[in-house]
């Protein structure tokens, strides 16, 4: 395949990887500040949305995939997730698409990984539906752990590590909904 993969948990810089990023500064920036969603992935992001609307949107999915792998595309876990989107292989496997079109399903091509987890986390919405409880945060714990593990809780599984994810993509949802804002009309003067 010919890419060079990277392990995400030597993605993150010590102030990033804190919950809520209290306190951590580059200068006078805030990371709010200095993190710009990369050009190159935004369309990406939006059209992958429409493919769940009322579900998804371009800034939540642009914060999952910089929780998942800080915009990273050949980015690996150590539980084998891969990806920009931090994909397992069995889940790439059964909904992966070839978004970009190039003949071939790529979970190290950003734009079939953004897809394919728009995809999957439309699956999921449905599957979470059954549970009462902020349906954003039983659909992000369902990617993150697993829709096994929501359904053995009947709601977000009572793990540190999920309760993180959460916070965090939530956190950087909001940081992003700027990058995606329409454009402000121009005012004319008369």
């Amino acid at each position: 395949m010919g890419h060079t993969r990277r392990f995400v948990g030597a993605l993150l810089p010590a102030c990033l990887a804190l919950p809520l990023v209290a306190g951590c500064s580059t200068g006078s920036q805030s990371p709010a500040q200095v993190v710009q969603v990369p050009a190159q992935y935004k369309s990406y992001f939006v059209v992958a949305a429409k493919r769940c609307p009322g579900v998804l949107t371009p800034q939540m999915l642009a914060g999952v995939a910089y929780v998942e792998s800080r915009f990273q595309p050949d980015a690996e876990s150590g539980n084998g997730a891969q990806g920009l989107m931090q994909i397992l292989p069995s889940v790439f496997r059964q909904y992966g698409v070839d978004a970009n079109g190039d003949g071939k399903k790529d979970v190290f091509t950003p734009a079939d990984a953004v897809a394919t987890s728009a995809i999957y986390y439309c699956v999921l919405s449905g599957l979470v539906k059954r549970f009462g409880g902020d349906q954003t945060s039983l659909l992000l714990a369902s990617y993150n752990a697993g829709i096994g593990a929501v359904t053995k809780y009947h709601g977000v599984p009572p793990f540190a590590e999920t309760r993180d994810y959460i916070t965090q993509v939530k956190l950087w949802t909001s940081r992003f909904a700027e990058q995606f804002a329409p454009p402000s009309p121009t005012a004319t003067i008369s």
